[in-house]
């Protein structure tokens, strides 16, 4: 036996023990096993730069690609993006005389979605400038709620 002759059933318990809480758990395991639910209507609380914003998100989800709509007081615009596993990430491209695209990242589960936001593709549109010309694109906090209609309430 490679572990002598001496190894007794006390020391096969420790070492199974340590084995057990040393071995990391993987991704895959932290991962929800059925798919998560993010078609359908959001509302959606984001702090930006000049405060805490409401709006609604429209999603629409097949294999793990995601599309819709995201509408503030400012318009319409378009989302796209990913969900692997409960990991989520939309960008929404925001049109105008400026246009610039905010990432979403955060996670789905227990009917909501939480993370934080970032302005990317801003380039020199100008869009995102701080008090100083400073171009500003910290993290911000956001979360959703699933808005239940009538036929997701049955």
């Amino acid at each position: 036996m490679f572990l002598g002759p001496r190894f007794g059933f006390l020391q096969m318990f420790f070492l199974a023990v340590f084995v057990f809480f040393a071995v990391p758990v993987s991704e895959a395991q932290t991962l929800p096993s059925a798919p998560v639910d993010v078609t359908g209507d959001w509302q959606v609380a984001w702090q930006g730069r000049l405060g805490t914003e409401q709006c609604t998100l429209k999603l629409q989800s097949k294999d793990g690609v995601l599309s819709g709509t995201f509408q503030n007081l400012r318009g319409t615009s378009p989302v796209s993006g990913t969900l692997k596993g409960n990991q989520i990430s939309l960008d929404v491209k925001f049109q105008g005389a400026r246009p610039y695209t905010v990432r979403f990242t955060g996670i789905a589960e227990d009917g909501k979605l939480t993370g934080t936001s970032q302005a990317t593709s801003v380039g020199t549109s100008g869009a995102y400038l701080g008090h100083g010309g400073e171009i500003v694109q910290p993290d911000h906090p956001w979360t959703a709620k699933r808005i239940l209609t009538q036929s997701s309430k049955k």
